[in-house]
């Protein structure tokens, strides 16, 4: 995996991890609005939900697409060292060697 690569899939996790501190928070808000009476809330509390549930949508929608890359991806590394063994394990054993000079220093 490149730098890039880790990068933006470091990237993703904090968003994916924003996103759900942020439902986290809503929902409490929305929870403590609930209690307070007013007619200028009730539109906030609409709001709110509206809010809330599109999050909560997007975030499933996340956690689906990133399940389903993950899933291509390890058909397609299993696909790829059944069909060729010995340049599977030429690679495993420089990112081992590689591994090994860096760790050593």
């Amino acid at each position: 995996m490149t730098e890039t690569t880790e990068q933006l899939a470091l990237g993703r996790q904090k968003i994916v991890e924003d996103l759900r501190v942020l439902l986290t928070d809503s929902e409490e808000m929305l929870r403590l609005a609930a209690t307070v009476p007013g007619e200028g809330l009730d539109s906030l509390r609409e709001r709110l939900r509206t809010h809330v549930d599109t999050l909560q949508a997007a975030l499933g929608g996340a956690q689906t697409s990133a399940h389903r890359r993950y899933r291509s991806a390890t058909v397609q590394t299993e696909r790829y060292v059944r069909q060729n063994p010995w340049q599977s394990l030429g690679i495993a054993a420089g990112v081992g060697f590689a591994l090994g000079l860096l760790a050593s220093r």
